[in-house]
């Protein structure tokens, strides 16, 4: 064992024994805090002050303007989180720390403010919440929910973690997932029913397989996704109107909209678009056929701005926005986020799009509530519904996030893409960072702390660990530890 493995294992047992100021609220939307509960943390409950959300609709907000809202916006849906109890059942929650897709939303917007933000508490309660879940997947009761693309949204979280950690068991369970998925995904025969037959899996699995495919070196995971993503453009694309269908119930008259014509929702195309966007991300430059994906991200984006509305948001049916003229900000959001990026990475025009940009951006943030939360954001659902505007939604400030980091990175010089690999943390960035388990109840008095504190150096002591060892990976292209192990060893 290593000088620096020491101290980094001596540092992380006395996270272990700290205390942890956490906080239960009675009930959601209730401030006032109760029982302590383990896991969160007494600095998640409280967001910072409010700033300036006013942004004007023809003019480029600084980043300096843009990045304080966005921390406020995603503080206080970590406290409205935090307050809420954690539910045994995943499956339904809409506002409670999940598994499930509707936070994994915004957790994917969440975990890229992290990156840059000074404040550490996102990652630290990403991490916590990735801790919660043992780093799994919902859906392990039948074979077709192992390939439900909903249940997949969160492994965008644990990609993350992996890859600023490089910790081999946060992506085991989401590899042996997607292992299992890849001879369905990348099937010969053509079938009648589709694995991704709605237009809102194509943010929720794609992003997360051409992800898999950059962290590991492996380009299985990227063909199996083109070819189901393939499938599921030839029945929900339509070139003609440059637009998805929801699904291929929208193709029957028995589901047109009010005024006879086809409904083309606005979330779920912002969900296929954001989720063009991040699969662009993590897809190689010269991937066969990557110019079918640019191609609809274009076309997607000439149409879209045509529909943007007077007050600079959209309608949930964008081709009938008389039927529900209520602005509504979880599609608004993934539009203002695709087309920034798509100017931020060369594919959209700035002169043409970034007009459309600033006007969606000062509209979002005329619906940031006195919560912090995004209002008018549609409930969750298969079509456009009449939305409120205070409705709120976890997938509406995931949306935000991305947005606005795109917007604060209009700023800068056009990115390459594909998106480079994030560097990894350090131990410092490792251990600020991660989640402070509780000391079990039954440790009172100093005689038995100090017994517990021999006990736990005896674990460190007489613990085999294979960190210390020069063993290859078995995630991932590397563990980042071991390798740091061996650069000490080597004097690097």
């Amino acid at each position: 064992m290593t000088l620096r493995h020491t101290q980094f294992a001596f540092a992380f047992a006395s996270l272990l024994a700290s205390p942890l100021p956490c906080f239960a609220l009675d009930a959601p939307g209730n401030t006032r805090p109760i029982t302590p509960v383990a896991g969160i943390e007494a600095s998640w409950l409280t967001p910072p002050q409010r700033p300036d959300t006013t942004f004007v609709a023809d003019r480029l907000p600084s980043r300096a303007a843009v990045l304080p809202v966005l921390e406020y916006v995603a503080a206080s849906q970590i406290a409205d989180l935090s307050r809420r109890p954690i539910q045994l059942s995943t499956g339904s929650n809409l506002a409670e720390i999940s598994s499930n897709w509707v936070a994994a939303t915004f957790y994917v917007g969440a975990a890229r403010l992290a990156r840059i933000a000074e404040n550490k508490d996102t990652l630290r309660f990403l991490t916590a919440t990735a801790e919660h879940f043992n780093y799994a997947l919902r859906g392990a009761r039948a074979d077709r929910t192992l390939l439900n693309a909903d249940d997949l949204a969160i492994g965008d979280l644990y990609q993350e973690l992996y890859a600023r950690r490089g910790q081999q068991g946060v992506i085991m369970p989401l590899q042996q997932r997607l292992d299992f998925m890849l001879p369905h995904l990348a099937r010969s025969q053509e079938t009648d029913a589709l694995i991704w037959w709605w237009c809102d899996a194509l943010f929720m699995a794609p992003p997360v397989l051409a992800r898999h495919s950059s962290l590991t070196g492996d380009p299985k995971y990227i063909r199996a996704m083109d070819k189901e993503w393939r499938r599921t453009a030839a029945r929900l694309w339509v070139d003609r109107d440059r637009l998805f269908l929801r699904d291929e119930r929208f193709k029957h008259q028995d589901h047109l909209g009010a005024s006879g014509k086809p409904i083309y929702w606005a979330r779920g195309n912002g969900w296929a678009m954001g989720g063009l966007a991040r699969t662009l991300e993590a897809m190689p430059a010269d991937f066969e056929g990557r110019e079918f994906y640019t191609g609809i991200f274009r076309k997607m984006a000439s149409r879209v701005i045509e529909l943007q509305q007077a007050d600079g948001l959209w309608r949930s049916d964008l081709n009938d926005p008389k039927s529900f003229p209520e602005p509504e900000t979880s599609g608004s959001a993934f539009f203002v986020y695709a087309f920034a990026w798509g100017i931020n990475h060369g594919l959209l025009d700035r002169q043409t799009y970034q007009p459309a940009v600033t006007k969606g951006w000062a509209a979002l943030n005329r619906h940031v509530l006195p919560n912090g939360l995004i209002g008018a954001a549609q409930k969750t659902g298969d079509r456009p519904v009449p939305t409120a505007p205070d409705d709120v939604g976890l997938y509406a400030t995931g949306a935000y996030l991305l947005a606005g980091l795109e917007v604060a990175d209009l700023n800068g010089v056009a990115q390459a893409l594909p998106a480079p690999a994030l560097v990894r943390d350090d131990d410092a960035v490792i251990l600020a960072t991660l989640p402070k388990p509780s000391v079990p109840t039954t440790v009172v008095g100093e005689a038995e702390k100090a017994r517990r504190e021999q006990e736990m150096r005896a674990v460190r002591a007489l613990a085999y660990d294979p960190a210390t060892l020069n063993l290859p990976a078995v995630a991932g292209k590397q563990a980042p530890q071991a390798a740091r192990k061996r650069a000490v060893d080597q004097g690097k």
